[in-house]
């Protein structure tokens, strides 16, 4: 009676055991199962290219393309919005190492420095364009010189090779207050005394005008906004959304945290703004390391 009560004993162990097991694998299951249907994106911001990267929001050329080299050796792959927008709705694999390169204003040196480099090394950027700075030098009708930005052909150019797209960094939403007086605003806030209707009307004809010339230029889908000084408002989102814009961008620095089924986990992402760093101090940005 002993032996069949320590056999017993033993066969309920193994039940036991092989229970235990089983909830472990499928704790492990369904835990790369979650994973699998997630990914953390690193957005890199960059702005103007310069020779020194001496000045505000801008890098060196030779820094730029030792980034460019690096993120590459480090087994990156660069990606598309579209690829998110993809990943997000329709559960389309990403690289297991994505990361995205913005540029913001569009400056000339985006197409002069940044463009070729890209190509060269077959990496993908986007380059968000304020609409009435495109191909100017001066600011509005000021006549104060600012940073040359590219024009609508070089935009062509980049555009066709694959190699860039183009997207919308506001018409006239990214102002300098002092040029403006009384009619600055700051970026895509309400102005003090405007009415909500009117605050609205305003976001929105700004929006459709940038849009509307991206693809009557260079026939790209608009389907991302980068806000300027990363600022926005529930309305702005809002209007965002009834002009088909899926990706909002801010300047807040974390990566993109993407959901697949879960379009919201394509709004409001935020972006690593680069300046003149080392490679270290880039990778410590992106990997915490």
């Amino acid at each position: 009676m002993k032996y069949i009560n320590i056999r017993n004993r033993r066969r309920y162990l193994k039940i036991i055991i092989a229970a235990v097991v089983c909830i472990f694998l499928f704790y492990c299951y369904k835990k790369m199962e979650q994973n699998s249907n997630r990914s953390l994106v690193p957005i890199l911001l960059y702005h103007d290219i310069t020779e020194t990267g001496k000045g505000e929001s801008s890098i060196s050329e030779h820094i730029f393309i030792t980034h460019l080299d690096a993120i590459k050796e480090a087994g990156y792959q660069t990606v598309t919005f579209q690829q998110l927008i993809d990943f997000v709705e329709n559960g389309v694999d990403l690289p297991s190492k994505p990361i995205l390169i913005t540029f913001d204003d569009g400056y000339v040196s985006n197409y002069e420095i940044a463009y070729p480099a890209l190509k060269e090394r077959d990496m993908q950027a986007t380059i968000f364009i304020i609409g009435n700075s495109v191909g100017k030098d001066t600011y509005k009708e000021t006549g104060s010189p600012m940073i040359p930005h590219f024009s609508y052909e070089q935009a062509q150019e980049m555009v066709k090779s694959g190699t860039i797209s183009i997207q919308s960094h506001t018409y006239d939403l990214h102002q300098y207050e002092p040029l403006e007086g009384n009619k600055y605003r700051e970026g895509i806030l309400p102005r003090s005394g405007e009415t909500m209707e009117e605050y609205q009307d305003a976001i929105y004809q700004d929006l459709k005008k940038s849009i509307s010339d991206i693809q009557l230029n260079l026939g790209e889908t608009v389907n991302v906004l980068a806000y300027p000084f990363g600022l926005h408002t529930k309305e702005s989102e809002e209007i965002c959304t009834e002009l088909g814009i899926k990706v909002t961008l801010t300047t807040q620095m974390e990566p993109a945290h993407l959901i697949q089924g879960d379009m919201n986990s394509l709004r409001l992402l935020g972006r690593y703004s680069i300046d003149d760093c080392t490679v270290d101090e880039l990778f410590t940005l992106i990997e915490g390391k």
